[in-house]
């Protein structure tokens, strides 16, 4: 770590080209790039941004999806605004223009070196084989790294303090989706006024006529996504692509125990349960469950459980799993608390012995305590890797 800090502080460090992984968006779509660093990268690069959080302390916020739908489900119900508009920004990441965005970083950082550093970590290069003829990139900021997401929260600094500190309107933005609340008679102007200044920056917002899959405007009431959630009247649910991506998953560990050689009922179970709960692991909360805590329709819920039950008959499997509407009122009533939902972090040594041994089949016999924690930790973490897909377009 002295070496990385000497060589950034000496204007002397280099990146090496980050390795391109091409993650899925679904049938039909073009998946997205992202960029893989190495081990040393990575931490010259989780160090950059925990120096660019500290510098941006106060000045920008980062907040979960379900806590952005939170608020806006609040506004919504106030009865205050008549109109929505819903934006997207075209390729924002690629978009980046890295003059404007070395612009901003000069006003709050003065040292050279450290702007010089973030401006070879933009521009290096992302390629799925290295060659000589490959050439540093002219703008954009690349995604996966751990600086991707607060560079480009600087980069829209002084848009979100413009809307935001209007009257007139409710603002949010979470990355490149842009939900605002309005009087439905100004909706245009206002959704001109937001297009206008995105683009005065380089970024293309799809435009709501031409392409209403990706940018809406209409009035309160009327059916509209958001972040994963539908919104139909005084009705919030997950969007029905959300649905049936679980209910694929839930299918998807049923076929593997059908697989499985050991056909491990108890092992089926202890993963059924973990998908419909979700847990908490390294300090966050993970899974379906949570990330869908803000919807008011418990049908589907309801509808979720029958259809576990359907996949036991089908499989012809006799566990009891547990229920999607006890894991909802669990997260809304005693989310801190329950025991009913694995807090990972709180498990004793004992716990995760038992855990390695009951269903990773994995013997503790002559572990220390470290090498348990590590055994333990290594195989949740694949698990909440797992979690994560069903919500990865909105990953958190």
């Amino acid at each position: 770590m002295s070496v990385i800090s000497r060589k950034v502080l000496g204007g002397k460090y280099q990146f090496t080209k980050y390795k391109l992984r091409l993650i899925s968006k679904g049938q039909g779509k073009v998946p997205r790039d992202i960029s893989i660093p190495t081990i040393r990268d990575r931490i010259a690069l989780r160090a950059l941004c925990n120096f660019l959080a500290e510098r941006y302390e106060g000045v920008i916020k980062f907040e979960l999806p379900q806590d952005t739908v939170r608020v806006a489900k609040d506004e919504i119900q106030s009865g205050k605004y008549t109109g929505f508009i819903k934006l997207d920004v075209s390729k924002f990441y690629p978009s980046i223009s890295h003059q404007e965005l070395l612009t901003r970083l000069r006003k709050r950082i003065r040292n050279k070196e450290i702007i010089r550093f973030i401006e070879s970590a933009v521009t290096t290069s992302t390629v799925s084989r290295s060659r000589a003829t490959d050439t540093k990139e002219k703008s954009g900021v690349p995604q996966g790294l751990s600086i991707s997401n607060i560079l480009a929260a600087i980069y829209l600094i002084n848009i979100d303090k413009h809307f935001s500190g209007s009257t007139s309107i409710a603002y949010h933005r979470y990355v490149d989706d842009v939900f605002i609340l309005c009087d439905y008679n100004n909706i245009n102007n206002v959704a001109s006024e937001v297009i206008r200044k995105f683009r005065q920056i380089g970024l293309t917002i799809h435009d709501p006529v031409k392409s209403p899959e990706k940018s809406a405007i209409g009035k309160v009431g009327e059916k509209f996504d958001y972040l994963g959630y539908q919104f139909e009247g005084s009705k919030i649910s997950p969007r029905e692509a959300s649905i049936e991506k679980l209910k694929e998953s839930l299918v998807s560990i049923f076929t593997s125990y059908k697989h499985s050689k050991a056909k491990s009922q108890e092992f089926l179970l202890w993963r059924l349960n973990l998908r419909i709960t979700g847990c908490v692991f390294k300090n966050k909360a993970k899974g379906w469950m949570f990330f869908f805590s803000e919807i008011n329709n418990e049908t589907i819920l309801h509808n979720l459980d029958r259809h576990v039950l359907k996949l036991l008959t089908r499989f012809d499997v006799i566990v009891s799993p547990k229920r999607f509407v006890r894991t909802f009122y669990e997260i809304m009533h005693s989310k801190y608390q329950t025991t009913y939902i694995p807090n990972f972090d709180t498990y004793s040594i004992l716990q995760m012995a038992e855990v390695l041994q009951s269903y990773f089949g994995k013997s503790t016999t002559g572990l220390t305590e470290e090498e348990v924690t590590y055994e333990f930790n290594k195989r949740i973490d694949k698990q909440v890797r797992d979690l994560l897909t069903d919500v990865q377009d909105f990953g958190y």
